[in-house]
């Protein structure tokens, strides 16, 4: 009886084969990928990274803005501005400490900016911290006269965190002095007069009454105090003023 025919070639010994075969084509896929032409990753100066991320941060888009900023810093750590451009991120997202962080960078590179002492201010304020605040909003005035918008913030600062009425309308009205073309000029002027009135006494930190529903009940007593608290204990409470006083100015064109 004749045998089957056999190559010679045992199961394992195919395996093999197929294994050395994969490999060339694996081997020769490569060599191919490498000898193509690619083309190179884009890539842009500083300058055009900045531009960029300065069009991303004026549109608000601030997540697309960040990393490009990063971007910049790390090839050019001397751009004061993209310091800046982050710290109001931070400030935004209020990370404050991080935007401390920045502003700070941004001040040592270029000291004569005024801007950053005004932003280092409005950080302190955020963080509660009222001395610092005002520390930081005089130091803006004293660097840029033009910087007239910081007495406003000295002014809610005064206010708002210290409590004290005289240096509030102080402020104020040095403020209204200087720029008595404020779109919020009467605003203020209307805030002013109610902090005049002998009768009006600046709810304390932990008062259930805020600022803000001081001066709408136009100058507050200690019987008005008792009896707003009346009237929220018999439901009778009014809606909330959703208007901060923060809101009456704030400057965006820094």
């Amino acid at each position: 009886m004749d045998r089957p025919y056999r190559s010679g070639i045992t199961g394992r010994g195919c395996k093999r084969i197929m294994r050395h075969i994969a490999s060339a084509y694996l081997i020769t896929a490569v060599v191919f990928a490498c000898s193509i032409d690619l083309p190179a990753q884009e890539t842009k100066s500083p300058n055009e990274l900045f531009e960029k991320a300065s069009a991303y941060f004026f549109k608000k888009n601030f997540d697309a803005a960040r990393p490009l900023l990063q971007r910049v810093i790390d090839e050019d750590p001397g751009n004061s501005l993209a310091y800046t451009y982050l710290g109001d991120i931070y400030l935004i997202k209020k990370r404050y400490n991080d935007a401390l962080d920045q502003y700070k960078k941004s001040m040592e590179i270029n000291p004569a900016a005024g801007t950053n002492y005004f932003r280092i201010g409005q950080v302190y304020y955020y963080k509660k911290n009222g001395s610092q605040a005002l520390v930081y909003f005089k130091k803006a005035i004293d660097t840029d006269k033009r910087l007239k918008f910081a007495y406003y913030h000295i002014g809610l600062t005064y206010l708002m965190l210290l409590r004290d009425k005289e240096n509030t309308i102080t402020s104020w009205e040095t403020y209204l002095a200087a720029a008595p073309d404020d779109p919020q000029y009467e605003k203020i002027k209307r805030v002013i007069a109610l902090l005049k009135d002998p009768n009006f006494v600046i709810p304390p930190p932990d008062s259930d009454i805020s600022i803000e529903e001081a001066l709408l009940l136009g100058g507050l007593t200690i019987d008005k105090v008792m009896r707003k608290s009346t009237d929220r204990e018999e439901g009778h409470e009014s809606k909330k003023t959703k208007r901060k006083l923060e809101d009456i100015y704030l400057d965006d064109d820094l």
